[in-house]
């Protein structure tokens, strides 16, 4: 997490797992590679292997249009770290209630 302004944390955007949505909501849509590189209209795939490996994001116009391809919004695309750490908070309050059942 990075520090903002007013002096709250920031979240910082997660690389991999974006990477990850992205490479998951391009094959639920039914997309290959080559069919969303023509979209963008890229000489080559390697900006969206890039973007599914997590090597790089994808730049605000291009995040738009890949959310709107995809049938989705940027929120779902992104994911930070401040999301990593409500799934860990997901798991601790279920081993929480998984141990309360079973003592």
């Amino acid at each position: 997490m990075r520090t903002g302004a007013a002096g709250g944390r920031a979240p910082a955007i997660n690389l991999k797992k974006t990477g990850e949505n992205i490479t998951r909501m391009r094959k639920e849509a039914g997309i290959s590679v080559r069919e969303l590189q023509i979209m963008f209209g890229f000489t080559n795939p390697q900006a969206i292997y890039s973007w599914q490996s997590g090597k790089s994001l994808p730049a605000v116009d291009n995040l738009i249009i890949l959310a709107a391809i995809l049938g989705t919004t940027i929120d779902e695309i992104i994911s930070t770290e401040e999301d990593d750490h409500e799934d860990i908070g997901d798991v601790e309050e279920g081993i929480v209630i998984f141990t309360q059942t079973i003592s």
